[in-house]
């Protein structure tokens, strides 16, 4: 009898130590991958980003996790862009200027009147005329997309102590610019002076008269509360921001077909959202700058002047993004219009 009760205590001891062995074989067999980004609380993104660990968990049954650092936690949006190259991040968000510190050409959607809408804007970041241009991303910096077009806003110029209503008022203006050369180009052609200012120092700059304008989507300068130190906003819709969804290549292609499925699948829905809850905010923005009474919004700007002048900053530019890849997107983009 007490033979009989040793092997079952034991056969109890063997059945609770392979359950615990088992759990935690489980979890070791889950896949954690770091995503970093550069939104803060308040932005779209950082809301749906917080929100994609859980996506991720329940569309893969845990077998893949996501770890979420935001607010440049790890560090710049360029700086975040080497770690994913070298593998010490897996997943980022840089906007296209920032990604074209790697591979100029990916700066040809920030072009000036480049777009004429966001769908416009889809069909040639998710089609054949940029995918050349991930691939050249791919082979030499070991990144690519799970989503191509992640919606942020476009820009337009704010101004303080000077109407521009025509081309010829921006004559002699300086102009805050990125320290980026389509901005600086665009500026130049015009006939404005391009001044690269830091972002953080951009509201004083402002505030001081450093500068006499700036230009950003309506989320960045609602958000910044540019427009406290600024009386005209010109919606000249001049370029068009947005950001894209970065894995490292090694990382992406050691996940199986169903966890890649489900990660594309996942920034894919996310991406939506994000398009119709930025849209639905930069109404809302508009408006309350509207009625702070603090600026005043210029709609109806006469812009075909503006986009002849801005022709003449893709000479320079072509050179930096190499003239085939310019000529395929301006293709498309031909394409795309006659369509329609």
């Amino acid at each position: 009898m007490a033979s009989i009760t040793k092997n079952i205590r034991f056969l109890g001891i063997a059945l609770c130590a392979g359950g615990i062995l088992g759990n935690v074989a489980t979890v070791n067999a889950a896949t954690t991958l770091r995503l970093a980004h550069t939104f803060n609380p308040g932005e779209a993104s950082y809301e749906l980003f917080a929100q994609l660990p859980e996506l991720i968990e329940e569309r893969t049954g845990g077998e893949l996790r996501i770890q979420v650092f935001p607010s440049e936690q790890l560090g710049s949006e360029v700086q975040l862009l080497q770690q994913a190259s070298n593998g010490s991040v897996d997943i980022v968000i840089p906007g296209y200027s920032g990604a074209s510190t790697l591979v100029p050409a990916l700066e040809i959607s920030n072009a000036p009147f480049m777009f004429q809408s966001w769908d416009e804007a889809r069909h040639i970041l998710e089609g054949d005329a940029y995918e050349p241009i991930f691939d050249e991303l791919d082979e030499q910096y070991g990144l690519q997309p799970l989503a191509k077009s992640w919606y942020w806003g476009w820009r337009n110029f704010t101004f303080k102590g000077t109407d521009v209503n025509s081309l010829e008022d921006m004559a002699g203006l300086k102009i805050r610019v990125p320290e980026s050369p389509a901005w600086v180009e665009m500026i130049n052609a015009f006939g404005a002076s391009p001044t690269p200012i830091p972002f953080s120092e951009v509201y004083l700059a402002l505030q001081q008269g450093t500068v006499d304008g700036q230009e950003n989507p309506i989320p960045t300068i609602y958000a910044r509360k540019f427009f406290e130190v600024q009386d005209q906003l010109v919606m000249s819709r001049h370029m068009l921001q947005s950001q894209v969804v970065l894995i490292n290549s090694n990382r992406f292609n050691s996940l199986d077909s169903d966890q890649q499925e489900a990660l594309r699948e996942v920034m894919a829905q996310l991406a939506e959202e994000n398009y119709t809850i930025q849209s639905e905010r930069e109404e809302e923005m508009l408006q309350s700058m509207k009625d702070s009474g603090l600026i005043e919004v210029v709609e109806d700007i006469d812009r075909a002047p503006f986009e002849q002048a801005a022709q003449n900053a893709y000479g320079n530019l072509t050179r930096r993004w190499g003239e085939e890849h310019l000529e395929r997107v301006l293709g498309a983009i031909e394409s795309y219009r006659q369509q329609d």
